[in-house]
């Protein structure tokens, strides 16, 4: 049974203080949320209460070492009245799957035929690579976004990745990132002045690498801000090519098929 509006997907996401989403990876999910035109409701799980509340429902550990569960986690509705919902865990996971249960012509799909593989390497190999000096430098200015209880968590058991760098290495790993940026650019731009010609990594039609880049940018929009600094600075790499990338997500965010 597919997904309906009374009966929709839900997405575990983690929020802020507000109740709000910012987190990179439940935003890949989202994306492909609605590229599929999938409905779905938002259930929001704060830091301390994830373990607890995967381990509940029955979901498997994502990794053999801390942190254990992580989300993106989906549900995806039984096609027996009283059945259990399909879990699936990590936001490529639950691209496939999503294909796989929702498939082309019916539902749009994340990924072209013949791309898994290639999407994996990508989002999995090269991606962490590009995107590393970033995330270095702004994930320790993210405390301010949680709660007092999700804070002290956090501090528990990431501290170390929570220590700020020293202002002349954030201005080299921003040097460096914008290196990483170009060379992703000068890829991307094979594509221009073709009749494939687009925002994307491959041209007009999105793919899971294009919702990973996304994850990033709200991100980092999330921490700093939509007039920051850092956010500006990553818009103007490139010609501009990663302001047109996020106005390409925007659309894709915009036509959302979340319900309440």
């Amino acid at each position: 049974m597919a997904a309906t509006k009374k009966n929709p997907i839900i997405l575990y996401d983690i929020p802020n203080a507000n109740g709000a989403s910012w987190s990179p990876n439940p935003y890949r999910t989202r994306l492909s949320l609605n590229y599929k035109g999938l409905p779905y409701r938002i259930e929001y799980v704060a830091y301390p209460d994830i373990e607890p509340k995967m381990k509940a429902l029955g979901v498997a550990p994502v990794s053999n070492t801390f942190p254990y569960y992580t989300l993106p986690v989906i549900a995806d509705p039984s096609s027996h009245p009283d059945g259990k919902p399909t879990y699936v865990a990590d936001s490529f996971e639950i691209a496939v799957y999503l294909d796989d249960k929702y498939p082309t012509p019916t539902y749009p799909a994340i990924f072209a035929p013949g791309t898994r593989s290639l999407q994996h390497i990508l989002t999995t190999q090269y991606y962490p690579a590009t995107v590393s000096n970033i995330r270095l430098t702004i994930m320790p200015r993210m405390l301010h976004l949680f709660d007092a209880r999700s804070v002290e968590y956090l501090k528990r058991t990431r501290g170390h990745m929570l220590e700020p760098y020293p202002d002349d290495v954030i201005s080299q790993k921003w040097t460096e990132a914008e290196e990483k940026f170009s060379s992703l650019s000068k890829s991307a731009e094979l594509n221009d002045g073709t009749m494939d010609a687009g925002p994307f990594i491959t041209g007009h039609t999105v793919s899971f690498i294009d919702f990973a880049l996304g994850g990033l940018i709200h991100w980092v929009k999330s921490i700093e801000g939509e007039d920051s600094y850092y956010l500006k600075k990553i818009f103007e790499w490139q010609g501009g090519r990663w302001k047109r990338h996020w106005e390409g997500i925007q659309k894709i965010e915009n036509m959302s098929s979340q319900v309440n």
